[in-house]
């Protein structure tokens, strides 16, 4: 055999080996983590990012680092309110939540009515009534009334010492995410993203955060938050948009972000859909100033950990694996049911969510 033939040979054989090395390397380049600094005392120095089919392209870990057993002996509960037009959905919501895993949500009934069908039932139940329910009203009126009410008894948990998430019972939950983790990072209060209301303070500030998703630790900061920038006179008056109102607070506040939302590197929703086209999808972290309470230390989620956005489904779900919390709005469109009212539409999204975006797993 000729040494030619030998070298031949071991040139087919190197270049084979090239070949599959680079097939290995952009296998694995296509699947792994890309890491990002943030650069902020309070952030994590290293928050990975996996390329995934999330509809916004890039997941976080958020909770995804947790010790499975995390756990606190401090007081935390998940509240969500009802009235007597909720209460279907309400049980819906609950019973979603104890399949996740979760033992610590409770009802806030607003009503006699909403407390008294509920009773009939396992579930565990706070007695909050609105003086006087203005029901004809629904959104100046009865709106007002509840959002105030919701400042109001959130304020009133943290000074007795309980940590809070506060929710909604449209809010679709996803998988069981343990909140004694949430004491473990190193922040006060943690907003989920809106979309663009109020439009004013989203033009101002890049995005705007949403009133009926946020977890708030107890302590002075927070009731100071709550107390002083958020809640302010509105509730004597019966007159709060608790949506409005924590933006107003937040910006008021001239928070210190770990980076500007308004930086060319943010990484932004593109859509047809008007709601959502240019809204941040990452994780934002800040710290403001309290005066004599210290200082407030902020993390608003990244929005495929709690998504809301405007419909755009199936195109933008959210990935699998992380999503906690979704609060889809305004998918009228995507309901079969036709004849239903609003609340029988919002619990028919529960089932159209798991199908759409959870792949047919309905709870």
């Amino acid at each position: 055999m000729s040494v030619a033939f030998l070298r031949s040979r071991h040139a087919q054989i190197l270049i084979l080996l090239l070949i599959a090395v680079q097939v290995i390397f952009n296998f694995y380049s296509s699947n792994r983590f890309i890491s990002r600094l943030d650069g902020d005392e309070n952030s994590s120095k290293d928050e990975s990012v996996l390329i995934s089919t999330s509809g916004f392209g890039v997941i976080t870990n958020d909770s995804m680092l947790w010790s499975s057993n995390i756990s606190t002996n401090e007081d935390i509960k998940i509240i969500a309110f009802a009235d007597k037009h909720y209460v279907a959905l309400a049980k819906v919501w609950y019973e979603r939540l104890s399949s996740l895993g979760y033992t610590e949500h409770y009802i806030v009934c607003v009503d006699d009515k909403s407390y008294k069908k509920l009773s009939q039932g396992n579930y565990r139940l706070i007695q909050r009534y609105i003086t006087n329910p203005d029901y004809d009203h629904p959104v100046v009126g009865f709106g007002r009334q509840l959002y105030s009410l919701r400042l109001q008894f959130t304020l009133e948990m943290l000074q007795n010492g309980t940590h809070l998430l506060v929710t909604d019972v449209d809010n679709i939950f996803n998988r069981y995410v343990p909140l004694a983790g949430f004491l473990e990072e190193r922040f006060d209060v943690f907003h989920a993203y809106e979309m663009k209301y109020p439009t004013n303070l989203f033009q101002e500030n890049g995005f705007v955060v949403c009133a009926g998703h946020q977890f708030i630790r107890s302590n002075p900061a927070t009731i100071s938050y709550l107390r002083d920038e958020v809640l302010g006179d509105c509730f004597k008056a019966n007159n709060c948009d608790d949506q409005v109102r924590y933006n107003v607070a937040l910006h008021k506040l001239r928070i210190h972000w770990n980076k500007n939302p308004f930086g060319k590197d943010r990484i932004k929703i593109s859509s047809n859909v008007k709601e959502n086209d240019g809204l941040l999808v990452e994780q934002l972290t800040g710290t403001a100033s309290l005066g004599d309470n210290g200082k407030l230390r902020i993390k608003i989620w990244h929005r495929d950990f709690c998504w809301r956005l405007s419909n755009d489904l199936p195109e933008k779900c959210p990935s699998m694996k992380n999503n906690w919390v979704a609060m889809p709005t305004k998918t009228d469109d995507l309901i079969s049911e036709k004849r239903f009212n609003k609340v029988g539409k919002k619990i028919a999204m529960f089932r159209v969510w798991d199908n759409i975006c959870r792949g047919g797993g309905a709870r």
